[in-house]
């Protein structure tokens, strides 16, 4: 089932949300992964970028699916605290031949939609780290199961699409594809 979660309010207009199929909880809704912070820095320099993620993903065999553990750095004028991220999966293949799943993570609440479109970035990077599973498949080609995932790939999904930044991992346990 795909599901369209691009929000209608004017606050969203020019932004564009990321590819993939949002990841769904068991009540068909947006699965709505919870965040926890886990510290800060401090850069002299302002990127106008977001910073890349840290990935850890894992194959489980038991119960085919993936659980995906991301360290990520968010600008400290857009603290997440309150809210709750929504992740698009996408099947892909990597250069190398590799079956690939990517992993954006976005949020769509109107507050920080309406923060990132009006300020300006501090240089101040809060560390939050967030944990899902999933056993999705949908936009995967026939014949091509969770255990076939051999690499992952995290972006963390600005409002504009040329300034996400991704990074790529092996995902242990699988077969590979």
């Amino acid at each position: 089932m795909e599901l369209s979660t691009t929000p209608t309010d004017p606050c969203y207009e020019g932004i564009i949300f990321p590819p993939g199929n949002t990841l769904l909880a068991a009540n068909g809704n947006p699965m709505e992964v919870p965040i926890q912070k886990t510290g800060g820095f401090t850069f002299k320099n302002q990127y106008k970028k977001p910073l890349p993620s840290l990935l850890e993903v894992e194959y489980n065999e038991d119960n085919d699916s993936i659980k995906v553990c991301i360290l990520f750095f968010v600008n400290s004028s857009f603290p997440l605290e309150e809210h709750h991220l929504v992740v698009n999966q996408l099947f892909t293949i990597s250069n190398y031949g590799h079956y690939k799943l990517q992993f954006f993570l976005h949020t769509n609440s109107e507050g920080v939609c309406k923060a990132i479109k009006g300020e300006s970035t501090d240089g101040e990077y809060i560390a939050y780290t967030t944990e899902f599973t999933t056993t999705s498949t949908v936009g995967f080609p026939d014949n091509i199961e969770l255990r076939c995932i051999k690499v992952a790939q995290s972006f963390i999904w600005d409002i504009d699409p040329e300034t996400s930044r991704g990074t790529e991992t092996v995902v242990k346990g699988s077969n590979g594809g």
